[in-house]
């Protein structure tokens, strides 16, 4: 092989690794918001109706519900198109309205989302429309 001909294939792929730290470098200093992030127009499928309300989720003040349901959710957990939260709440299912331990786990789809929130009196599905 040509002597140029070797220098060039080599400046050539030692670049390779030095653009895609480069690039990493500029990925980890761009503050991209979670895909569940922004306010969602939700619906509670409930046994025997449908309850709506708002969401509006953001990594660093958590999830704040608006509607029949309202409450300041503290305890997020957001990954990738994933998101789940935990809190004590009064329970949606209990006509008394009894303060219980509530978990939703979710998945973001575009614009859309689908959970399930967990309680101790049955489990209730959930989805959101991004406004």
């Amino acid at each position: 092989m040509h002597e140029s001909l070797r220098t060039k294939t080599f400046l050539t792929l030692a670049r390779r690794p030095l653009m895609l730290f480069c690039v990493s470098l500029f990925l980890l200093s761009c503050d991209i918001p979670y895909v569940a992030e922004g306010s969602w127009d939700v619906v509670y499928e409930l046994p025997d109706q449908q309850r709506a309300g708002v969401w509006h989720i953001s990594e660093g003040s958590g999830v704040k519900v608006e509607g029949e349901l309202s409450l300041q959710i503290d305890e997020l957990e957001l990954a990738g198109s994933r998101m789940s939260w935990s809190a004590n709440a009064t329970n949606p299912l209990e006509p008394a309205g009894s303060v219980q331990r509530l978990n939703f786990n979710g998945t973001v789809n575009g614009n859309r989302f689908a959970g399930t929130l967990y309680t101790q009196s049955g489990n209730l599905t959930i989805t959101g429309i991004r406004q």
